[in-house]
């Protein structure tokens, strides 16, 4: 994915307070329970902030929004804080299952989300995905290696949610995010770049039609 100026206050809001008030929170002696609890509002306030101001349905954002509050509601009702810890668990199988699903489709959901996100290069990827079958294998490709990766991202969520110790948990969950989206850098460059195809798409400064 591109940086973007709102890279560093995701990172701030998303991470780094719920860390700060889960890590604080405890030490003043609050509960596990109540401590998540007050962590998971920023990330709510930030995700619902951003799709007021967009002014339009964001899949992925209210994908998070409904795991924080469902998984918050489960949580409390159940009182067991182990239920909140894996509530990203939540976005992974659903993302996971939406990914798969979208290789029944013309176009994969990974395809997809890279030209909405970069829409400059959209016309060459149009114009590339109805000319060059290389192009379009290596992304149906990075679509099913998305799709996997998620599943494990998921599963390794909720084994080390009930392995670990609670107050462990909610340190991992963020490297846990990084390594999954490094890690998937991998094949998706690889697969681009042995299609041929990279350069017209993610180098820098290329003209917007092939």
């Amino acid at each position: 994915m591109p940086r973007t100026r709102k890279t560093p206050w995701l990172l701030i809001v998303d991470i780094g307070i719920p860390l700060a008030l889960y890590y604080g929170l405890k030490a003043l002696g609050v509960s596990d329970l109540t401590a998540l609890l007050a962590g998971v509002i920023p990330g709510l306030i930030s995700s619902a902030v951003s799709l007021v101001r967009e002014r339009r349905t964001d899949l992925v954002g209210m994908a998070v929004v409904l795991s924080m509050v469902g998984s918050a509601v489960v949580a409390v009702l159940g009182g067991d804080a182990r239920l909140l810890l894996v509530r990203n668990a939540w976005i992974s199988l659903p993302f996971a299952g939406i990914t798969l699903w979208s290789l029944r489709h013309p176009r994969p959901l990974t395809y997809t989300v890279t030209q909405a996100i970069m829409p400059r290069r959209a016309a060459v990827m149009d114009q590339l995905w109805e000319t060059n079958e290389r192009f379009r294998d290596a992304w149906k490709w990075i679509t099913v290696c998305w799709g996997i990766a998620s599943i494990v991202d998921a599963i390794l969520r909720v084994v080390l949610s009930y392995t670990l110790p609670i107050s462990v948990v909610p340190a991992t969950d963020p490297v846990i995010t990084v390594l999954t989206i490094v890690a998937l850098q991998v094949p998706t460059q690889v697969l681009l770049r042995r299609s041929g195809t990279w350069h017209l798409v993610f180098a820098p400064r290329r003209p917007t039609v092939v």
